[in-house]
């Protein structure tokens, strides 16, 4: 791969943090290269036969050099202890099978320990407020991509439970205009 098609993924958190996002991003990455098929297939597949000989390279031989770019893609953008329990596949897709094997179930962990941080992180007499919506928010974003959608109701209540004694009037506002409407508030209500 030439310098001008250089790509580079964000590397995976050891204890499988952002597996998600790593996941889709390694899928783009290689997606944006046009090698896709060698995280799903062992063998060559009929787009390299079509292709035909690629200058000197027949296609079998073409397969196996871009075997060796995805191999090389994940194994740079993972820690050194996860290479060294997936560095025995023969193919990118044995590589590719082997890292979601020792990350996809650690998903249900990470889904609970954001679920719970969502729902715990008190906004501090220090803190500034926006900033502890932005982080709610992220946590909520990220939430979203594991697939666990929080609906808007349950996200605003969130929100306004997880705010100081402080804001109490201005929560207490926001509940009665949402009553007198015949509405919930809704999280960018919450967020002003």
């Amino acid at each position: 791969m030439s310098d001008d098609t250089k790509i580079t993924v964000t590397k995976l958190i050891v204890d499988g943090a952002n597996w998600v996002t790593y996941h889709d991003r390694m899928f783009w990455a290689v997606d944006s290269c046009g090698l896709s098929d060698h995280l799903t297939s062992s063998t060559m597949t009929q787009t390299y036969q079509d292709a035909g000989n690629v200058g000197i390279l027949m296609p079998q031989m073409q397969w196996h050099l871009d075997q060796a770019v995805v191999k090389q893609l994940i194994g740079s953008s993972v820690p050194d202890t996860v290479f060294n329990a997936i560095k025995t596949g023969t193919t990118a897709k044995d590589v590719w099978d082997a890292l979601k094997k020792l990350y996809e179930g650690r998903t249900t962990l990470i889904l609970v320990d954001l679920q719970r941080r969502l729902q715990t992180t008190h906004c501090a007499k220090e803190d500034n407020v926006c900033e502890h919506f932005d982080r709610l928010a992220d946590l909520h974003q990220q939430l979203a991509a594991m697939g666990k959608t929080v609906p808007d109701n349950e996200y605003a209540s969130i929100l306004m439970g997880l705010l100081l004694s402080s804001y109490q009037a201005t929560l207490s506002a926001i509940s009665i205009a949402a009553e007198i409407s015949g509405t919930t508030p809704t999280p960018a209500i919450v967020s002003v």
